[in-house]
């Protein structure tokens, strides 16, 4: 197949000068290269820069003052010359003929998804394994292209990681693209307006090996039980709420009882920081905007603490030998 279509590969990188070689080395040794590299350096103050120019013409080096690994991908978009974007980590590597099977896939649909998206292969210390094994995905064939991928999006876990994507330039612009004002969640924001209100593909076969080299990975740093990430969530079930007013009714009331539950999830972190004010006021909240959702987590959460506390009581109350 003669393929035609031109991608932008936008890199983030910040102090990553022993890594965002092996992530750019990735990118020129695509069978299908990308027509161009774009590395937005976020304001390192390691030998980061020295690392970029020494590849000369063939990465378009980008400088900007320390502002979020969103903001270094809004920009490397923005500055994108090609209607494509392949986006990559700096401590990742895409494997050789990852652009290759989007590129296929891209023109095999006529460029009708607005989102086009592989497998990522997570490295050994993390675990070992595929992530769509993680989510639950397979593919049909080559590629499997959803007019309507909602489906997709509200998995339990997004099937879709940025590094293995590759999004129109257009539409990742008209729908604002990544949020810079979140440090955490910002790539699901941007994946639940991609699927809910465009068509999207899934690519077979592993786009990237993500490693495991950087101990400063976002979702390490943030993890569930923290008020960053939860703040996020609230944030991301919030905006989502609010704008996509077109979709289905089925879908708003999930994401309305997505926005209940993640007040409901806040108010669990500022009881276990003893600010219960807090706790209650965000607990009103929750309740407000579903009373089911808040009915629902009320329950899940005596299950797993008052019940479980109270059967721990009456085994540790059991003399030896005696009977329940």
């Amino acid at each position: 197949m003669q393929n035609h279509t031109q991608i932008s590969a936008v890199i983030p990188t910040y102090n990553r000068c022993t890594l965002v070689g092996r992530a750019i080395e990735s990118a020129l040794a695509q069978e299908y290269p990308p027509s161009e590299i774009i590395v937005v350096d976020d304001g390192s103050i390691d030998d980061t820069r020295r690392v970029l120019e020494s590849y000369g013409d063939k990465v378009r080096c980008i400088f900007q003052a320390n502002a979020g690994v969103s903001a270094a991908r809004n920009l490397g978009v923005r500055e994108a010359k090609y209607e494509w974007i392949a986006f990559l980590d700096s401590d990742d590597c895409w494997a050789p003929g990852h652009l290759r099977r989007i590129v296929n896939a891209i023109e095999g649909t006529r460029g009708e998804a607005a989102l086009y998206f592989a497998d990522t292969e997570v490295s050994r210390p993390e675990g070992g394994y595929s992530y769509w094994s993680r989510c639950g995905l397979t593919v049909n064939g080559d590629w499997e292209v959803r007019r309507d991928a909602g489906e997709w999006a509200l998995m339990r876990i997004q099937p879709m990681l940025l590094q293995a994507s590759v999004v129109s330039r257009k539409t990742y612009l008209e729908v604002g693209g990544l949020a810079e004002e979140l440090r955490t969640r910002e790539d699901t924001l941007l994946f639940f307006k991609l699927a809910l209100l465009h068509p999207a593909c899934a690519v077979a076969g592993c786009g990237t090996a993500m490693n495991s080299d950087d101990s400063d990975r976002l979702t390490r740093l943030y993890d569930g039980e923290s008020l960053v990430y939860c703040n996020a969530t609230i944030f991301l079930y919030r905006e989502l709420f609010s704008s996509l007013t077109t979709i289905r009714q089925e879908r708003r009331r999930f994401l309305r009882d997505s926005l209940s539950a993640a007040y409901f999830g806040i108010s669990r972190v500022f009881v276990r920081q003893g600010r219960y004010w807090s706790a209650m006021r965000n607990l009103a909240i929750s309740c407000g905007i579903s009373p089911s959702a808040f009915g629902k987590e009320t329950l899940g959460w005596l299950k797993r603490h008052v019940f479980t506390t109270r059967g721990r009581s009456n085994i540790s109350g059991m003399s030896v030998g005696a009977k329940p």
